[in-house]
C-alpha cells in the first residue's frame, strides 16, 4: 500500500510503457517515483476552511459557548483524521456584535482564505450585515447556522443562510401557549436592548395577533422601568375595556431581548410584580442573567431550541458532554449544544462531497441533507423544536 490514492497511482501506472531494451530497474524506479509523487499530492490535500465571525468579547456568553461546541466537535473530528482525510480548519474574527464589523470581518475572511462554509455569526444585525457583504453575495458560499432566529425572508437573505434552529415565531408559540397555565390577567411585552430584541418583541406581536391578543403593555424597557404600582392597576383596568377580563395587575410579562437588555427589566418587575410570572426567548443567557440580575432572575421561565444539555437520555447528549469535558474541560450549555449541532451537520455534509470540497460543492450538500436525529430535535435544513424551562435559585437551567 503506497498511499490512499493508491487507485488513481494505478490506474496511471496501467498506462506506463516500458521501453524495449529498458532495465527492469528503472521501472521500479519509476514506479517508487510516481507512487511517492501521488503520496506528497495527498498529503498536501488542503484542509476544508470553515470561517466565522461573531461575538467573542461581549459580556454575554453566547458567541463564546456557540463558539466552543462547534470547535469542539471539530477538534474531534481532525483527532480522527478528518473528513475523507482532510482537516477542518476553522477560522474565526471577533466583530463584537457590530454589524460594520460583521460585514468587515466576512470580506477579510473571503478575501485571505480559501473558505468552503461560513458559519453565521450570532445575531440579526450581524447576520445581516454579514450576508449582504459584497464578497458573500458574489460567491457561492452559505453562511451556516445562526443562532438566531429572525425571519430571513423578510431579511431578503434566506437564499443565503442556511438556519438550522427554530424560529422566533416558534417560540412566540411556545411562550403564548405558556400563558394558559396562568391565571388570566393583563399580559405586558416588555422590549430590552440588545440584539434581536426588535426581532423577538415582533414576532411575539405577530403570534399574538393570530391569536386576537393584545398586550396591556407593549414598550420599551426606559418605559417599563418608569411605570409605578398605581399604573399598573390602570393598564390593567385599559386591557379590561378592550374587550379582557379586568384585572388589576399583571398575568405575566414576557421581555424580549438579550440577558445585558432585559436584567433591568427583570429587577424592576420583581419590585412591582413579585407574584407576575417572567418569561423571556432563548436569547437570555441564563447565567448572565443570572450575575446581573442576582436573585430576581429565579423562576424566570426562557424557551430554549435545543434539547437540554445537561441530560444524557439520548447518546448525542452523552457525546456532547464528553467531547466538553475531553476538549474544553468546561461544562455543556444550550449554546454549546447548538454550536455542536451545526458542526454535526456540516461534517455530515461534508463527508457526502464528491472530491474536494469547493463551496458551491458544499452549499449544495447543505442543501440536500437528510434529517440528522438529535433526539426530540430533528435537524434537516431548520428544526421546529422549542422548549421552555426555569432559572434556578443558582442561575442554572431546570432541566
Amino acid at each position: 500500500m503506497f498511499c490512499r490514492s493508491s487507485d488513481r497511482f494505478w490506474g496511471q501506472m496501467m498506462t506506463f510503457k516500458l521501453t524495449p531494451g529498458m532495465p527492469a530497474r528503472y521501472l521500479v524506479q519509476a514506479l517508487l517515483a510516481a507512487a511517492l509523487a501521488l503520496c506528497s499530492m495527498s498529503a498536501l490535500a488542503r484542509d476544508i476552511v470553515v470561517a466565522q465571525t461573531l461575538d467573542l468579547s461581549g459580556l454575554s456568553s453566547l458567541g463564546k459557548d456557540f463558539s466552543n461546541g462547534i470547535r469542539t466537535y471539530f477538534d474531534a473530528v481532525n483527532a480522527r483524521g478528518g473528513v475523507r482525510g482532510r482537516r477542518i480548519q476553522f477560522v474565526q474574527l471577533d466583530d463584537a456584535g457590530r454589524a460594520a464589523d460583521a460585514a468587515t470581518n466576512v470580506e477579510k475572511l473571503l478575501a485571505e482564505n480559501e473558505v468552503d462554509v461560513l458559519i453565521a455569526p450570532t445575531s440579526e444585525e450581524t447576520l445581516l450585515a454579514a450576508a449582504s457583504a459584497p464578497r458573500v453575495r458574489a460567491s457561492a458560499v452559505t453562511l451556516l447556522g445562526a443562532p438566531t432566529g429572525a425571519d430571513l425572508d423578510r431579511a431578503r437573505i434566506a437564499s443565503r443562510v442556511l438556519p438550522v434552529r427554530a424560529t422566533y415565531r416558534d417560540e412566540a408559540r411556545v411562550l403564548l401557549d405558556m400563558l394558559k397555565t396562568f391565571s388570566e390577567g393583563a399580559v405586558a411585552l416588555v422590549r430590552g436592548d440588545g440584539p434581536d430584541a426588535n426581532a423577538c418583541a415582533l414576532a411575539l406581536r405577530e403570534e399574538a395577533r393570530a391569536r386576537n391578543l393584545t398586550f396591556a403593555f407593549d414598550g420599551t424597557a426606559q418605559q417599563w422601568q418608569q411605570l409605578q404600582p398605581a399604573q399598573f392597576a390602570a393598564l390593567g383596568k385599559a386591557a379590561s375595556g378592550a374587550g379582557k377580563t379586568a384585572v388589576p395587575s399583571f398575568g405575566a410579562v414576557i421581555v424580549a431581548g438579550d440577558a445585558l437588555g432585559v436584567a433591568p427589566v427583570v429587577q424592576h418587575a420583581r419590585r412591582i410584580l413579585p407574584l407576575a410570572p417572567l418569561l423571556g426567548f432563548s436569547t437570555v443567557d441564563h447565567r448572565t442573567l443570572a450575575e446581573l440580575a442576582g436573585g430576581a432572575a429565579k423562576g424566570m421561565m426562557i424557551t430554549q431550541t435545543v434539547p437540554p444539555p445537561g441530560k444524557t437520555i439520548h447518546p448525542f447528549q452523552r457525546e456532547h458532554r464528553h467531547l466538553m469535558k475531553q476538549y474544553r474541560d468546561e461544562p455543556p450549555s444550550q449554546h454549546t449544544l447548538e454550536g455542536y449541532v451545526v458542526a454535526k451537520l456540516l461534517v455530515a455534509a461534508l463527508e457526502r462531497v464528491d472530491g474536494e470540497p469547493t463551496a458551491p460543492k458544499v452549499s449544495a450538500a447543505l442543501r440536500a441533507s437528510p434529517v440528522l436525529d438529535f433526539g426530540p430535535m430533528r435537524v434537516g435544513g431548520s428544526s421546529r423544536y422549542v422548549d421552555i424551562t426555569a432559572i434556578s435559585a443558582r442561575g442554572g437551567l431546570v432541566e
